[in-house]
């Protein structure tokens, strides 16, 4: 059966994952769907992940390894797309795995109902529990359109790489950034403005590692440096939707991230790196169509933090202050 279904590329970025990148790999290996290429790409890990990718691609002829220099998630992804031979592209990250029928599960989907894009729900696996996220019994298509709304509201489907099935020709033409955090949020409006139906699949079939160190969960969240980043993402990935006309409304993720940072920063000291995060900040709020569609407690926060911002500074001030006396 191998030789008659069409070969599935899976690129699997690998960074200081020697104590998870076996199960992730295995997971691969034991895939009902078997014509496979497995593409495993070290990005100078520190430990011995690069070892035990080689001693894994001598158990499996469809692995491949290779090595750089470390240099970001987005030049792994930029090399594996270089060297992907698969008429269909997947993503996994090395700390994470897979359920042994996903990729026949989403290759049927993608047959049957000929989708550009097939994507299914997943597992958030914390350190005392698991999450299902989006699970359920449904089977949902979407347009173009009703794709991107769904991508606003993050309903669905997610920005995310690993949870999807591609058609190879979605990524003809795209370039992860390099050295950039949230290169996903960038990214995924670019293959998704090439795809005229996505399917859904409510079943989870991914499981989503959460840890620290890894190549996307690497910075704590308390970091404002990564927040930052994170807006900048955000307001990258919805100036390309406005400028091709793919949303009708505005972000209400950029909004409420935007607002966070700036709450954040308003409780530490005053240095130029933070003064620019909030001039940042403040400049996407300030925009006339910030909030366009959204509900009027949005309009209300962006009047509040665009017009009375020295005010709004006091009250989230007071508060806090208010709030901590009250607990202390």
């Amino acid at each position: 059966m191998k030789n008659f279904l069409p070969l599935i590329s899976v690129i699997v970025p690998v960074y200081n994952a020697q104590d998870y990148v076996e199960r992730c790999v295995r997971s691969l290996m034991k895939q009902t769907y078997q014509n496979l290429e497995i593409i495993l790409i070290d990005d100078g890990s520190t430990d011995d992940s690069l070892d035990i990718c080689g001693k894994l691609k001598m158990e499996d002829g469809r692995i491949r390894v290779f090595s750089q220099p470390n240099r970001g998630v987005g030049a792994v992804r930029n090399l594996g797309l270089s060297l992907a031979q698969g008429a269909y592209l997947a993503f996994v990250d090395s700390d994470d795995w897979i359920d042994s029928d996903m990729y026949e599960s989403l290759w049927k989907l993608m047959a049957e109902r000929q989708a550009d894009i097939v994507c299914c729900a997943h597992c958030r696996e914390e350190e005392k529990r698991t999450v299902v996220v989006g699970g359920g019994a449904d089977i949902l298509e979407f347009s173009r359109k009703d794709a991107f709304e769904a991508l606003r509201q993050e309903q669905f489907i997610l920005n995310f790489l690993w949870d999807k099935l591609f058609r190879r020709e979605l990524f003809d033409g795209i370039t992860f950034p390099e050295k950039r955090k949230f290169e996903d949020l960038i990214v995924s409006p670019q293959w998704l403005s090439k795809a005229d139906k996505v399917v859904y699949l409510s079943q989870p079939k991914y499981h989503y590692s959460v840890r620290s160190g890894s190549l996307t969960n690497g910075i704590k969240s308390t970091d404002m440096d990564w927040r930052y980043e994170m807006v900048k993402a955000l307001a990258e990935q919805n100036r390309f939707c406005k400028e091709h006309h793919l949303w009708e409304k505005a972000s209400g993720k950029l909004f409420r991230t935007c607002v966070h940072l700036l709450n954040r920063l308003l409780l530490l000291p005053v240095t130029p790196a933070y003064q620019q995060m909030q001039a940042y900040c403040l400049s996407v709020i300030q925009e006339k169509d910030s909030v366009k569609g959204l509900g009027i407690s949005y309009r209300f926060k962006q009047w509040l933090l665009a017009d009375c911002w020295v005010i709004y500074t006091h009250l989230y001030r007071w508060g806090k202050k208010f709030t901590c006396r009250n607990v202390g």
